[in-house]
């Protein structure tokens, strides 16, 4: 009951974020001054829906299987909790938190009417930062647009390694996280994590 309500919480807030995302174009001016004085804007609420989803997984008996993929060779096991929470947390980085999404991003959108499907993508407008890139793929479902999935691009540098990393969830179903590490002079080196709690289709 509890995930049901949690659930029920993050699509409400989701969905007033994608209702609010298509305002009229006209507007009041005492409404531009307000949107102008808040300093953000109605974005999706990406932080809160993984960090449902993230509970979701934490509160309800689930078998976790972590595929982990090095030089050609993949290792699987089940894993507990924890070392899910430990993993997935990697997809709530600084950059989504206390208005920084908002303010240091810029949003585009795309619909695909073959698919409708919409794409929402956003990109930092800060150099320094980890995190670079957001795409969040959604799709029509019982009459409102449903997330499908969140993809994060994060690079960061570690002495002499440039690190980039690809994360992509995919709703009740699983997460991946391929890393990308470059030495100067050598070829990159990728490892490949997946954790799955759903795999039916």
């Amino acid at each position: 009951m509890k995930y049901f309500v949690l659930l029920y919480l993050a699509g409400a807030i989701f969905l007033a974020a994608c209702g609010n995302h298509h305002q009229p174009a006209e507007t009041s001016k005492q409404d531009s001054l307000t949107q102008a004085d808040s300093g953000r804007n109605a974005w999706l609420p990406v932080a809160e829906y993984l960090e449902t989803e993230i509970l979701y997984v934490d509160s309800v008996p689930l078998a976790l299987r972590r595929y982990s993929t090095f030089n050609g060779k993949t290792d699987s096991a089940f894993i507990q909790v924890p070392e899910f929470n430990q993993l997935a947390l990697q997809f709530l980085p600084a950059e989504l938190h206390d208005g920084r999404f908002e303010k240091n991003f810029t949003e585009s959108s795309f619909a695909d009417q073959s698919t409708q499907s919409i794409m929402f993508t956003y990109s930092t407008k800060v150099s320094d930062q980890s995190l670079r890139r957001v795409d969040v793929q959604t799709v029509t479902g019982h009459g409102s647009q449903k997330v499908k999935s969140i993809y994060l691009e994060k690079r960061r540098v570690s002495g002499d390694s440039l690190i980039l990393e690809k994360m992509y969830w995919r709703t009740g179903r699983n997460f991946q996280i391929v890393t990308m590490t470059t030495v100067k002079g050598k070829p990159p080196i990728e490892q490949q994590l997946k954790v799955v709690w759903d795999d039916e289709e």
